[in-house]
């Protein structure tokens, strides 16, 4: 089943992705913003990772400092020499966040972005800093491991603990302005940082205390609109594979694929495993703009990549501006019917989640964009939509509680109280029945062969002494054809109507 959908036997809040954090409230990219969108419930946070000169990855929505930093500001305009055009960037002129050191970067503070609607407090401007990818891997780990156990969950939470939905931000233009591999500078760190297995790819850490029936969001998703450097992610997890996860018999069983050194090596070539994907690969999520997804071509190139869901732009689920402007309710249905169709084709065609980006407060006006529609009243209008109608498996957004009250609501508005107090009670809870995990159930299934490998042995003993008894003989021979069944035959009779051989239940 996808990981980064809720099963359809249970019923579930769709996901809530906390878009750059809890960014309505506090400057985004920054670690309080990510911390209280992790305090308010978000089921994921999100960075959007971009590199420095010296090969530290950091968190910043474009690649230029000066829109959301004091860069050209900073000590009467220290950096303001680096400034500079870049011809794989339009030709626009910018402090490029890889022109910079982690030191250098460490000295900015970052702001409030959107600012067009003037809604957002300013007040938090200049307070907090650029953090590291690092930082914000360490701030996680806290929140699941020391912070979240002492304040438990809210009791129609499910989902376990919260994970990490990192973006990939503009790996070609990297590549090709200043020779960075992106790809290869995460897989780096994730690899280096102390904490990483343990949260990221551990399945036992996140199991605890989950029902089996439990939906468990995926520790950690990663998300591009390059659909190349997914694929080159995914070919390069296979190959890397002890750098993230402990060694054990099933995974070192699996085949490797053939090695590569290039974000643009041609895959052709790799022998896929298509029809179950090495556990250890984290949920990858194809973004999509509001062109791309309605072009005649979309749907063949999503066929050929190996990604479990797609995040579209919300315009690719809308009416156009100028539709929803007219107030035109043919137009309007029309628009929400391909919606609809838009999003079931994703899931019952090609089985991906989807998970469209990003609910604001703010009203759409004067040529503000991005904000909500003028066909709804309200952000919890709109949430409605996506959820009920489109029945979306999650939605980033940047106010973690309007997401959370629409979600926990449900969908029927006519169902009584007594319905929905019963429906919530179906939902899984957390912390109750005892845990059932992957590497659990080897060990359980290790332990299992084992003691039935003795009760094997013991069995044979008892059928010899009893065969003794009531045939006189001093041998164990085979049961006659009116004989019951003995216990060893017992035992191997239930274990073939089982599994048959170890390579089965690996």
């Amino acid at each position: 089943s996808n990981p980064t959908s809720h099963s359809s036997t249970i019923s579930r809040p769709p996901l809530i992705l906390g878009h750059r954090g809890a960014s309505f409230h506090l400057p985004e990219h920054s670690l309080p913003s990510y911390r209280l969108a992790l305090e308010l419930g978000a089921d994921y946070i999100e960075p959007d990772l971009v590199p420095t000169s010296d090969n530290v990855l950091i968190a910043l929505h474009h690649v230029d400092l000066n829109l959301t930093t004091n860069v050209h500001t900073y000590n009467n305009g220290q950096f303001s020499s680096r400034a500079r055009q870049s011809p794989f960037n339009n030709g626009e002129w910018g402090y490029y966040v890889h022109d910079f050191t982690w030191d250098e970067l460490q000295l900015l503070s970052v702001r409030q972005r959107v600012k067009e609607w003037g809604a957002r407090s300013e007040y938090f401007d200049n307070l907090f800093g650029i953090p590291s990818f690092a930082q914000i891997v360490s701030l996680l780990h806290d929140w699941n491991t020391r912070e979240l156990p002492l304040i438990g969950r809210p009791s129609e939470k499910t989902g376990g603990v919260p994970g990490l939905y990192v973006e990939l931000k503009r790996s070609q233009f990297f590549r090709d302005d200043a020779n960075i591999s992106l790809a290869e500078l995460f897989l780096d760190e994730l690899a280096n940082h102390p904490k990483a297995s343990e949260l990221l790819f551990d399945h036992v850490t996140l199991c605890e205390g989950l029902r089996y029936d439990e939906y468990r969001v995926p520790p950690l998703v990663i998300q591009s609109f390059e659909g190349d450097i997914l694929e080159y992610l995914r070919r390069r997890f296979k190959e890397r594979w002890m750098d993230f996860v402990e060694e054990d018999a099933l995974l070192s069983s699996l085949p490797s694929s053939p090695t590569g050194d290039d974000d643009n090596t041609d895959n052709s070539t790799v022998v896929e495993d298509d029809q179950v994907d090495h556990p250890w690969i984290p949920p990858l999520v194809l973004l999509v703009d509001s062109t791309t997804c309605q072009s005649t071509e979309f749907w063949f190139e999503v066929g050929k990549l190996h990604i479990q869901g797609l995040g579209p732009a919300k315009e690719c689920l809308l009416p156009s501006p100028s539709d929803a402007q007219s107030g035109n309710t043919l137009y309007i249905d029309r628009a929400k019917r391909l919606a609809s169709e838009w999003v079931a084709k994703a899931h019952s065609i090609h089985g991906l989640a989807v998970h469209p980006w990003t609910v604001r407060l703010e009203m759409e006006s004067n040529g503000a964009t991005g904000g909500v529609p003028a066909i709804f009243s309200s952000a919890e209008e709109e949430l409605r939509y996506y959820f009920c109608d489109l029945k979306v498996d999650g939605v980033f957004t940047e106010n973690i509680v309007a997401a959370t009250t629409v979600g926990a609501e449900g969908c029927d508005d006519t169902v009584n109280e007594d319905v929905k107090s019963q429906e919530a009670a179906e939902w899984p809870q957390v912390g109750k029945g005892g845990p059932v995990c992957v590497k659990e159930e080897r060990s359980l299934w290790f332990f299992g062969l084992s003691f039935g490998a003795i009760g094997a042995f013991i069995g044979s003993i008892m059928t010899c002494y009893l065969s003794g008894l009531l045939h006189k003989r001093g041998y164990c021979g085979g049961v006659m054809p009116d004989q019951a069944l003995s216990p060893v035959e017992v035992i191997t009779s239930t274990r073939e109507d089982g599994v048959d051989d170890e390579s089965e239940m690996l």
